[in-house]
Order: structure tokens, then sequence, then C-alpha cells
């Protein structure tokens, strides 16, 4: 068997979870270093092994995983003498899995929403409600822990993903042992494996001396903010769907690098961008590395990376009812508003007809109809504006440039699109575009009328 290879980093709580699991499993491990700050895993090398660019990743003979949990999981499954580490029975797994998502829902989350803040966005404070966000997790752990390790009385992969993160993270932000016995008792158990200290003792409180080093030093050199790259969108001005992600980058405040692709001079159907996107579509976006197509999956994805306190659960809302309303007008615009648009705008372009057939025409008014119905509060899918209203505004305000929306049948409609003008970057994103696009289409139909 060759040798597994493991990217790493030891100051990395996730792969200090995988080297405790290799030990534990026996397994030797030849480790190659990423280091995160002078940007290793952003090389196209590796990002061509993780597209997502972050660490760990274990290469079994061309097999490539990466997460740490997943990872832990395979080794366990494929190289494990038993299941103690990772349970087969249903129910003892079950309580294996609840514990990993614990810890990278709360505990390394809440850990890295600290780190992050000093290490990559040269901070010098921690602001106190990110402490008491961690003290809280601290809180919760303790009260999981009503057997000696957190999925039950055996030590599994789970304690090996906490424990990581944990060493990690009570170096910047005290665990008093007074009010978290049991994890203290925890940790003393964790300690007396014969490779605790190698694997994670060691780099869990480097990790912590490191971050409270790099944090004094920011208080006194003050570096500038360490920036990513642009997310890159390949788009067309003219595009609806364009239109809307771009909108949605101007409310999240983002900043998007713009590469233009000609239709219409087949820039879409090039070997280059089918191997970006096979559907050759626009939208696509390019975050680093991470791929992704279709205009109102960028939206999501965008809001979700990038949004910052209540704007991003107002773009989209992590409320389950809230974010099915926005759902639904997603799919109205997409599966209605747009695909009635195409329907006419694909005549004009490649069909070459020199007009608009009613039955076309009847078709877009009855959307008019549909969206004016659906309008029953401020927003189409509530009383604030969502990424809903700024897909839906990129085909309506397209569309009625060359098939009219009488205000006096369709008032909401109309006081819709008026609150959404108001926006200071509308005219720049979308305005214009959306009237260019009419004036594109009227144009053809009377070109094709002289063929």
């Amino acid at each position: 068997m060759s040798k597994l290879v493991l990217y790493t980093l030891h100051l990395s709580p996730p792969c200090r979870a995988v080297e405790l699991a290799a030990k534990a499993l026996g397994l030797e491990l030849e480790q190659k270093t990423i280091n995160l700050l002078t940007g290793d895993h952003l090389k196209p090398e590796f990002v061509k092994l993780n597209p997502q660019h972050t660490i760990p990743v274990l290469d079994d003979n061309g097999t490539i995983i990466t997460e740490s949990h997943a990872i832990m999981i395979y080794l366990v499954t494929k190289y494990g003498k038993d299941d103690s580490l990772y349970p087969k029975d249903p129910v003892k797994q079950a309580r294996v899995n609840s514990a990993l998502h614990f810890e990278s829902g709360v505990l390394f989350a809440r850990m890295r929403f600290i780190f992050e803040r000093i290490l990559f966005f040269g901070k010098s404070d921690i602001p106190e409600d990110r402490v008491e966000y961690v003290q809280k997790s601290y809180e919760l752990l303790e009260d999981t822990l009503v057997d000696d390790f957190v999925a039950g009385p055996s030590m599994t992969i789970a304690d090996f993903s906490c424990i990581s993160t944990i060493s990690s993270i009570m170096g910047v932000v005290p665990l008093e042992q007074s009010k978290h016995p049991r994890i203290y008792a925890w940790i003393d158990r964790l300690k007396q494996l014969p490779y605790y200290e190698e694997a994670n003792g060691g780099g869990g409180t480097d990790l912590g001396k490191f971050v409270l080093a790099k944090k004094e030093e920011n208080a006194k050199t003050k570096p500038p903010v360490a920036t990513m790259p642009k997310p890159v969108l390949y788009t067309v001005r003219l595009s609806p769907p364009c239109r809307a992600v771009e909108l949605t980058a101007k409310a999240l405040g983002l900043e998007l690098e713009r590469k233009l692709v000609n239709l219409l001079a087949g820039e879409n159907l090039t070997p280059e961008f089918l191997k970006l996107n096979p559907k050759h579509t626009i939208p696509v976006l390019d975050d680093n590395g991470t791929i992704i197509s279709e205009s109102h999956a960028i939206m999501i994805y965008l809001v979700r990376k990038y949004g910052q306190g209540e704007g991003k659960d107002a773009l989209y809302p992590t409320d389950i009812v809230e974010q099915a309303r926005v759902n639904e007008a997603l799919h109205f615009e997409s599966g209605v508003l747009f695909a009635r648009l195409r329907f006419i705008t694909e005549l004009a372009i490649f069909g070459r007809k020199p007009e608009i057939p009613e039955d076309r025409i009847e078709y877009v008014r009855k959307a008019y109809r549909l969206l004016e119905d659906s309008l029953q509060t401020d927003y189409v899918a509530g009383s604030r504006m969502t990424i809903a209203d700024l897909s839906c505004i990129s085909s309506v305000a397209s569309m009625v440039g060359f098939i009219p929306m009488e205000r006096s049948e369709f008032p909401r409609v109309h006081g819709w699109m008026e609150r959404l003008k108001q926006l200071p970057y509308y005219e720049e994103i979308n305005g214009a575009g959306a009237t260019e696009l009419a004036e594109f289409i009227v144009n053809m139909l009377a070109k094709n009328a002289k063929l």
C-alpha cells in the first residue's frame, strides 16, 4: 500500500483532528505542509486538488478526500480494525455524527470567527459579543458531557475533532475549570493518549499563542487588511440573470471582477468557457476556484458567504417560512418571468422573426398579471427586499421596454418597480442594461423585417 498523503498545517485544528485519528488507527501519514498565511492553498496545483482551497486534504493513492470529518470517517471505515471510533450501530453512529457537526458548526465556527479576524483581517481586538459566543459554546459542551466522552462512554473521532478546537481556543478565550469541570476532566482523559501531545497538544497550545502574538503585533503595526482575490463574474450587461447577480453584489457591498462573454460571437461555446460551465450559460461565478453557474444559485451563495449582519438575513432569510417564500419567488422568476422573456428574445435574435406573435405578447401579459396578484406586500416575498426582487426586476424591467405594462392595470407592479428604482445602484446595474436590451430587441425585429 502506498503511503497516505495529508496536506496539512499542524497549527490547524481540523488537521490535528485527522492526525489524532491516524495515530489512533496506527496509520502513517506523509505530511505535506500547506501554509495558509503565505497562500499555499491558493496556488493552482492545490486548487486543482481541492477547489475549495481548504485543509486538510487526504490523498489515498489517488482518492482525494477533503474536509476533516469526512477524512476521519473514511480512515476509520477503510483502515480501522474495528468500528469503535466510528460505530456502525445507527444509534451510536448518530451520536458521533451529532458531535461532529456540533464541532464544525459551533465550536470551530466560533473559534474561526475570532481567529480569522486577527490572522487575516489584521484586527487587534476581540469584540465582547464574539467572546460570549465562544463561552456559550463552552457551556453547551459542558452540558453535553454526560458521559466520559462527547458521544458516549467510549472515545470516538468526535472527541478528536472537538479536542483539536477546544485546545486551541481556550488559550485565547479562557475556559474556567470551576465552571466547566466536565470539560477539564474530558481533556485530562484525552491527554493520557500516548500520541496526544505529538498529534495535538503542542499544536493546540502553539495556535493559541500564535493568535495572541499576532493580536499584539496587529496592535503595534496596524497592518493592512488581508484581502482575497475578487470573485470573478462571467457576465454580459444585456442579460437579466447577470444583472440580477450584479444587483445582489451591490446590495452586499461586494466588488466583483467582471469578465464579459459575447454570446452572439459564441464566446460561451469556446473550450475554455465550456470547461467552466458545460451548460454554456451565463452568469458564471468563479470565487477563487469555486465555480457556480445559474444566477439564483449564485445570488444565494453570495449572500450566504459574504452577507453581514441583518442585511444578510434580509436578502435571503434563514427563517424556514420566509426562505420558502423567497425560493418560491425565485422559481417564479426563472420558470415564468424569464422563461417568457426568453421566449421572445430568442425568437428575435436566433429565429430572425420580424415581429412578436400576439400569443407570446399575451403570454407575457399573463406573467404581469401573476406578478400583480402576488404583490400583496411591498416586495415579492414579503415586507422586505430580498434577492427575489433583484431577480424579478431584472426580467420585468427588460420586458416592459417592448411589451408595455399599463399603470392603471398593474398598479402594484409599478409601485414595486419604483421602490426598487430608489436603490442607489439600480440605474447603473439594471436600469441602463434593461433599456439597452429592449432597444436591441426592437432593432433586431426591424432588421429582420428587412431581410
